[in-house]
């Protein structure tokens, strides 16, 4: 009894915030017409539909997502550290094509992979790949330059060379920046990666939202908008015990 207050203490934000958002779908089922504005049971009731019969467009996005993700993360990393650690060349260059490419709309990729990519998978790709690899390159990068001085002059004692500095300084040090911006931006790529299959894809979870916005399905529509939710509620999750196991050597400050 004890463990569970303690356990409730600890974790109340998360029923409270799904009880806020419960709580206005309801209003709205209240104060709006149905044909706008679906019941609670059938928005629910499309949950369960999704779940057990629309599952497949899930996967597919879900398998997307992984990949384009994983391949961000890890580019993003590498190219950030070369970065970091050629600062005054490679480290210079890099950072103006990365602006580049993130002042490019993202409209703008997506309609440019639609024409010169054939491939559905590809396209998809693509485009996520390049809007969340910038966000990986800057954080690590800038990560790497935010670095305490007295202990980098206290590693160059022992007289290392440029790719030592990387593996033992560098390396541990881009580990909290790339896992906080992981954090922020899993979230958005998702978001985007569903907005990209609206435009550029015939299968995934946005050419759900598409077919059920030509049919007006509002509760379907409500649906996956909740499924989404719940996804990125368990991946921030995954991101949380991460973050407490490679990162447990660091200490968060409390204001009292």
């Amino acid at each position: 009894m004890r463990q569970s207050g303690r356990y409730l203490k600890q974790n109340w934000a998360t029923p409270a915030a799904v009880l806020t958002f419960l709580l206005l779908l309801w209003i709205g089922s209240l104060t709006l017409p149905r044909f706008i504005f679906p019941t609670v049971g059938e928005i629910l009731s499309s949950v369960v539909t999704i779940v057990t019969t629309l599952y497949e467009p899930l996967f597919i996005t879900l398998g997307r997502y992984v990949v384009a993700l994983a391949a961000a993360v890890v580019a993003g990393w590498a190219i950030g550290l070369l970065m970091g650690a050629f600062r005054q060349y490679f480290g210079r260059y890099m950072r103006q094509v990365t602006a580049i490419i993130q002042a490019i709309p993202a409209l703008s990729w997506v309609l440019l992979a639609v024409l010169w990519i054939e491939n559905i998978e590809l396209r998809i790709f693509f485009t996520t790949f390049l809007i969340a690899f910038p966000f990986f390159v800057i954080a690590v990068y800038e990560g790497i330059r935010d670095m305490d001085k007295d202990l980098l002059e206290a590693i160059d004692q022992f007289r290392p060379n440029r790719w030592q500095v990387l593996r033992i300084l560098l390396v541990p040090q881009s580990f909290v920046t790339l896992i906080m911006t992981l954090r922020s931006t899993a979230a958005m790529t998702l978001k985007l990666l569903v907005f990209f299959e609206l435009i550029g894809a015939s299968n995934g979870v946005g050419q759900q939202f598409s077919k059920a916005q030509a049919t007006y399905q509002v509760d379907m529509i409500l649906g996956w908008t909740i499924i989404l939710v719940i996804i990125n509620f368990i991946i921030l999750r995954i991101i949380d015990l991460a973050e407490k196991r490679i990162l447990r050597w660091r200490t968060e400050a409390v204001v009292r």
